[in-house]
């Protein structure tokens, strides 16, 4: 309850004394029935991914799993990639494989969620469509950190990163801003079906690249040269994509959109996310206002890519192919009786 009074509070103050209500914004008539046409006789498409993993003593077995869910006028599509990889390490002698193993386990859980989302944004774009919906923002952190070789990775991810913005027709959307309390807390200025451009990518970036020791950021750790391919990037793209906050229901989400369509991102954001369902842009008694499109590619992924499946998988290959080896690679607590 003190949370919620205070947070009253907060809004009450901003209102009074900042200029943040000039600045609330909601998509026009003209924009939200074009984003209604959209839905019904245009081309939609939005990716989402899940990830299973089965730890090893010499690495990892990986399955990726990424959707694509296309709407065609009334007929929604829904497209299947399966991925598997070993996050393992080549080495030309038994003592110096399992001494690369010990450094690869420090980054394999970032390299398999990495390989994931590019995954996810790779086959989202090469998909034709009037606008594309990913999940997550347009460059998460396992993507700019060049997922752990940022010399090796940075510059595909960068290409893949402008694609997006090139075609201008796109919506990355982020459930929850992790960390970014006073963004949620100021959320609550807005009505729904209402937003408010916070900022650009290239503020995002900047702030990624070179840290802030008042907030408690560290700058990012690049070489040199991996350091000026970001700043390149940065100035490149930074400035054509917006940060927009964005009210649908009763909660706020974080979208990235092109700065020249950010009216037109957002009225197709409400209406995947409330008219979808039979709701108009600005009601109040949404549970949970997020994209329909998004929401469908999640569940079909969960409910096809289950990782108790791939896991089991995994473990009876071991066990044909030697079962001393099966026992001593699988983990002890899948043993127990």
């Amino acid at each position: 309850m003190e949370t919620h009074r205070m947070r009253l509070a907060y809004r009450d103050e901003i209102m009074r004394s900042t200029d943040v209500p000039q600045q609330i914004s909601r998509p026009g008539p003209a924009a939200l029935e074009q984003a209604k046409a959209l839905l019904t006789s245009g081309s939609i498409t939005a990716a989402d991914g899940t990830i299973s993993g089965v730890p090893l003593l010499g690495g990892a077995k990986i399955q990726i799993g990424v959707v694509i869910v296309s709407n065609r006028g009334h007929v929604v599509d829904a497209v299947t990639r399966i991925f598997e990889t070993d996050l393992s390490v080549r080495s030309s002698s038994g003592t110096e494989f399992f001494a690369n193993v010990k450094k690869a386990r420090g980054y394999s859980n970032l390299l398999a969620r990495a390989l994931m989302l590019y995954g996810e944004r790779k086959l989202l774009i090469d998909e034709e469509a009037d606008w594309r919906i990913v999940h997550g923002e347009l460059l998460p952190h396992e993507l700019r950190v060049g997922a752990g070789r940022p010399g090796r990775n940075l510059p595909a991810i960068f290409e893949l990163a402008r694609r997006f913005v090139d075609s201008m027709y796109f919506l990355a959307v982020s459930e929850s801003p992790e960390g970014d309390l006073d963004i949620m807390n100021a959320a609550i200025v807005l009505e729904p079906g209402e937003y408010i451009e916070l900022r650009s990518l290239r503020d995002d970036l900047t702030l990624f690249l070179n840290g802030d020791p008042e907030l408690g950021i560290s700058q990012a750790n690049f070489d040199a040269k991996s350091r000026g391919q970001f700043e390149k990037f940065v100035d490149l793209v930074g400035d054509s994509v917006k940060v927009v906050l964005v009210k649908a229901g009763q909660r706020p989400f974080l979208v990235q959109c092109h700065a020249d369509l950010v009216p037109e991102a957002v009225a197709l954001f409400l209406a995947d996310a409330l008219w979808t369902r039979g709701f108009e842009p600005d009601a109040r008694s949404v549970v949970r206002g997020f994209p329909f499109h998004l929401d469908l590619a999640d569940q079909i992924a969960r409910n096809l890519f289950r990782g108790a499946d791939f896991r089991n998988f995994v473990e009876s290959r071991l066990m044909t192919i030697d079962v001393e080896q099966g026992l001593f690679d699988l983990d002890p607590r899948r043993t127990r009786a």
